[in-house]
């Protein structure tokens, strides 16, 4: 997850070349990869605050690890799509759909996933038997 955001960050400032929209995710197959994802974690819920530079305190609301990889799978995945389709007129459509999505979306979700990851594997609920 980390490498992906760190990727993410280098991805280069461009604009779309056809008006045409990448395909879209379907909410069914989202919902699938979220349960998925979600039947394999120890725990799937934690802990955040939304805007952690707000001058008074904020007040803490939660997070689901299994939302943040299906929202972060599903904004990548259209791309993944349209380069497997060999949609090649599109690639710079790709690219400016994985940056914009990261910027106004799924950053967000990877920075809370990372925390909560961290937590699963090294925090005070980590299951020291699992490697």
């Amino acid at each position: 997850m980390v490498r992906l955001y760190g990727r993410a960050l280098f991805l280069p400032d461009t604009e779309p070349k056809t008006k045409e929209p990448l395909d879209r995710i379907t909410h069914q197959d989202w919902e699938k990869v979220r349960k998925g994802v979600g039947n394999r974690l120890q725990r799937d819920y934690y802990w955040e605050v939304f805007e952690p530079l707000e001058t008074e305190p904020p007040e803490p609301s939660a997070g689901s690890l299994s939302d943040d990889l299906a929202d972060i799978w599903r904004d990548l995945k259209v791309g993944l799509l349209a380069i497997d389709n060999d949609r090649s007129e599109t690639n710079a459509d790709v690219v400016w759909h994985w940056r914009f999505s990261f910027e106004s979306h799924w950053a967000r979700h990877a920075a809370g996933a990372i925390i909560a990851l961290n937590a699963l594997c090294y925090g005070q609920f980590a299951d020291p038997s699992r490697p």
